[in-house]
């Protein structure tokens, strides 16, 4: 039961207002909305409140931007072991991702993208239709990897499972091969409404013949990919581990490049990373996964680091994204909001950085700057109030009881 109701039109007064676009915060501020749209943003002098609309005194919070989470797989899997992930029913995992999703919800992620997902195009209708509560999903269905790549990778041969059977089986990517798979697969993928496409340029670690020093796609299969997203105007997510990959997907025109962490001794140079912010590429680390089961063992080399750091000198757009997969090791909501203090911590933004790469970043990769991502006239009402300042110390926002009101297109959503 929530304490507060809003009403369709509501003014929210005396915030200090954290807008997304990365000045310094601004006391004493009039939000108005009407209909889910943001109406009037300014200083409580120059916002004048209509007599008739409801008023909502919040002069002790502060108020940004709902975060966007720029790489997320629902998967509705509860557990580590990838058999298990053969043998459960596809709709018990379905089922589980509505509350994955209100975990991340819950969080303040108000968007997210997912980096491919079996279940994500039909968790975002059951979300816009209103049957379930979850965060804006920009969905991409699954991955396109080779055959025996990425999701595909587990040698299967050890167990004796068919290949029809695994194929049922995959999470967030299927094997397609070769320009004309390629090019069909899309083209599926786009008459099931996705938001964008994402692929695997390169291996990602995930068993000895997985390594993320292989190419995984040729330069005519990476063509087709971003030439077909390209032509309905689907943008492209890319993984990529190593040099060549990013390199090779960098100049064949992605838009975001995933990961972007290289094989031994490999840094991203700075040629590539010019090339990337005249392009307005954008970087997804995903650092959080670092830190996951054996990886958490090696930790970070400073190569990675240092490669990520000349992408920023050199004005590349980083974006937060946790690469949350899989709930007993990734928990949906604590994993996600990590990633914001790995930013602060590792990378070296600052806390205001920090929530500008989680909120008007994120929503320029996702092609949706237009909508959400900063705190402005016409855009959706996509707000958290928070009892402390995020902007003097990062880890405020771990706790998800720092944040009062979560709201989504001018409705209040959570609670805390």
């Amino acid at each position: 039961m929530k304490d507060m109701e809003l009403e369709k039109g509501y003014a929210l007064i005396g915030a200090t207002l954290i807008d997304g676009n990365g000045g310094v915060p601004v006391k004493d501020t009039t939000v108005v909305i009407r209909n889910g749209v943001l109406e009037e943003v300014g200083d409580v002098n120059s916002v004048r409140v209509k007599d008739n609309i409801q008023k909502v005194d919040i002069s002790e919070y502060y108020l940004m931007p709902g975060l966007i989470d720029a790489h997320v797989h629902f998967t509705g899997v509860k557990s580590a072991n990838s058999m298990d992930w053969i043998t459960e029913s596809n709709y018990l995992e379905a089922i589980r991702t509505a509350a994955e999703a209100r975990k991340v919800l819950d969080y303040g992620f108000t968007t997210v993208r997912s980096g491919g997902s079996r279940y994500d195009i039909y968790l975002k209708r059951a979300i816009e239709e209103g049957t379930i509560v979850g965060p804006r999903i920009m969905s991409c269905g699954l991955g396109l990897c080779r055959t025996g790549g990425n999701q595909d990778a587990m040698p299967r041969d050890v167990y004796g499972i068919p290949d029809e059977w695994a194929q049922q089986s995959y999470v967030w990517a299927q094997p397609c091969d070769g320009v004309e798979e390629i090019r069909k697969a899309i083209r599926k993928l786009v008459g099931q409404n996705v938001d964008h496409i994402k692929f695997f340029a390169t291996g990602g670690g995930l068993w000895e013949k997985d390594r993320v020093e292989d190419m995984h796609f040729g330069l005519e299969e990476m063509r087709t990919i971003v030439d077909e997203a390209h032509m309905v105007g689907l943008r492209v997510m890319c993984h990529a581990e190593n040099l060549r990959g990013i390199r090779a997907a960098v100049e064949l025109g992605v838009d975001t490049i995933e990961h972007g962490d290289n094989e031994e001794g490999c840094e991203l140079d700075e040629e590539t990373c010019q090339i990337m912010a005249e392009k307005n590429i954008f970087l997804t680390p995903t650092l959080s996964i670092n830190f996951v089961g054996e990886w958490a063992e090696e930790g970070l080399p400073e190569y990675v680091i240092n490669g990520w750091k000349r992408a920023i000198n050199n004005g590349v757009k980083v974006l937060l994204g946790s690469d949350a997969h899989a709930d007993p090791v990734t928990p949906y909501g604590k994993y996600n909001i990590g990633e914001i203090k790995l930013l602060v911590d590792i990378l070296g933004l600052s806390p205001l950085e920090a929530i500008t790469s989680a909120t008007k970043f994120g929503a320029e990769a996702c092609g949706i700057d237009s909508r959400v991502g900063t705190i402005e006239k016409g855009k959706l009402a996509d707000l958290l109030v928070l009892k402390k300042d995020p902007t003097s110390n990062i880890d405020i926002l771990l706790a998800k009881g720092n944040i009062r009101y979560i709201i989504k297109e001018g409705n209040l959503v959570v609670e805390h």
